[in-house]
């Protein structure tokens, strides 16, 4: 047990985030065109890093620091396309998809779909949204008990409750301004350290540097080195969760959150490149990690059993106590990056696609907004906390396996904005694909295929496709694609407002 470390990665996050919003609080009072009454989306000021460092924290979380680490014992290098798959995303977040979520002005993604094709669409996909953000909160709250709890031998209750309780902090004092500065910080740091913790394993001299773990694993299983593992691995791992990560990410609330916030489209665009290399290159970290922990375990100078457990005993086992509580403060950090993005974005479908058909929530204040989605956040965090010790799940597995449900909206997209428009269409492939996933889920389907394993993104891809267009070519109602509309309404627009001018 590490009690001393422990409460320094705890106390790094909590000064953290009490010294930015402190920052926060001091420049709402000295602007008064500040604006901070915003709760949910900081009065779209967000800066071009601040979006960049939450769109990338919100992305890594336990996926990699969890998933990453552990699947690197069994997929190796070739664990780096789930970070590649994820610098693609952010590519087409910020210069395609997210520009329209931007343009078009809606507060949810799930609007963005309800305004393309149906306003029904818009309950239906949040009650979803809401669902699968709540689940992968349990996972990050796993995650962050599994961490805390390895370390002190408290109880995975305990562990959760701790690790809910900052991430709680990280969003509940300032909102989606609290999340953008604090990631900011977080982001530098977690580089600074990373990078540190990576030289230190090549010069210390009882690991022997990094020539050593590179023959270990050469030795013991050199597929693990190769770009692509083996012939299984990327059947089973590689495909699919390049392709998911691509491909589903666009249209989850938690990930768009930050989109919401910036002032202008021009913003987004100078905030993809610096999110690329944030999350990308920290995979890169993390998987470097976990393959020297494998490597260690090898040797016999480690006892841990999976990825996960062996980076955080290698850090604990190799490092000094300064960079133990950093490295453990940025794992944590990163968990709680995306612990607080998903309780906003949690409020935010709740209060705005949900509770807005009911008169006692429509048209609320800034203020009240801002009362009712803490209130919100609360529930859903502690909620999550007490979920998650019952939560035994496969980090990346469960990631992918929940992204692969958003894969037929991005397709659904694309059609409307590039040929058209099939309310019943949309409708009807959203449904199908969805039932389709959970026989995927509860039957060997996959496998009558030889497509088991991390592979539920190429079923949703194809049935995406094929249901989208065969949907919307049988509609004789179906709509006029929506960039048509959208040119139109702008033309309209400009031409109105020139003649105003003149």
């Amino acid at each position: 047990m590490n009690w001393f470390v422990t409460i320094g990665g705890i106390a790094y996050n909590i000064i953290i985030i009490l010294v930015c919003t402190g920052f926060i609080m001091f420049r709402r009072r000295a602007s008064a065109n500040h604006g901070g009454e915003d709760f949910l989306f900081g009065g779209k000021q967000m800066g071009w890093f601040a979006c960049a460092a939450s769109m990338a924290l919100t992305a890594l979380g336990g996926g990699h620091i969890n998933g990453l680490s552990a699947q690197s014992w069994s997929t190796g290098v070739a664990t780096i396309f789930y970070c590649l798959g994820h610098g693609l995303f952010f590519i087409i977040v910020m210069r395609y998809s997210g520009l329209w979520y931007r343009r078009m002005g809606c507060d949810t993604v799930n609007q963005l779909f309800g305004r393309m094709f149906n306003p029904a669409l818009v309950p239906i996909l949040a009650g979803f949204g809401i669902g699968y953000s709540w689940m992968v909160l349990c996972v990050e709250t796993q995650g962050m008990a599994q961490v805390i709890s390895s370390m002190t031998g408290l109880s995975n209750l305990t562990g959760a409750i701790i690790g809910a309780v900052i991430g709680l902090l990280y969003v509940s004092l300032a909102g989606l301004e609290e999340v953008g500065l604090v990631n900011s910080v977080n982001a530098i740091l977690m580089y600074v350290f990373g990078i540190i913790v990576l030289v230190f394993i090549g010069y210390n001299t009882l690991i022997g540097g990094w020539q050593p773990i590179n023959d270990t694993l050469l030795a013991q299983n050199p597929e693990l080195l190769h770009a692509l593992g083996n012939p299984e691995i990327l059947r089973t791992y590689v495909i699919g969760t390049f392709l998911c990560t691509v491909f589903s990410m666009n249209f989850i609330q938690g990930n768009l959150q930050s989109v919401a916030g910036v002032p202008n489209v021009q913003v987004l665009r100078k905030a993809c490149t610096a999110a690329i290399p944030l999350n990308v290159f920290f995979g890169v970290i993390i998987l470097s990690m976990g393959l020297a922990s494998k490597a260690l375990v090898d040797q016999g100078m480690l006892s841990s059993p999976n990825g996960a457990a062996g980076v955080v005993e290698l850090v604990l086992t190799y490092m000094p106590s300064w960079l133990q509580i950093c490295v453990i403060g940025v794992f944590l950090a990163a968990m709680l990056s995306t612990f607080a993005m998903l309780c906003l974005s949690i409020a935010t479908m709740l209060g705005r696609d949900v509770l807005s058909y009911f008169p006692a929530f429509q048209n609320m204040s800034k203020q009240r907004e801002g009362r009712v989605s803490r209130v919100i956040i609360l529930v859903s965090g502690i909620s999550a906390a007490f979920a998650a010790i019952t939560i035994q799940a496969q980090t990346n597995a469960a990631l992918t396996w929940g992204f692969a449900w958003f894969i037929p909206l991005f397709f659904l997209f694309v059609i409307g904005m590039k040929w058209k428009r099939s309310a019943k269409g949309a409708l009807a492939t959203v449904i199908i694909c969805w039932v389709f996933n959970m026989l995927l889920t509860f039957t060997p389907l996959a496998s009558v295929f030889h497509l088991e394993g991390n592979n539920y993104s190429i079923f949703m891809i194809v049935l995406s496709v094929v249901l989208g267009l065969l949907f919307t070519a049988l509609d004789k109602n179906a709509m006029v694609n929506y960039r048509t509309v959208y040119n139109e309404q702008r033309a309209a627009f400009d031409a109105a407002r020139a003649q105003k001018q003149s």
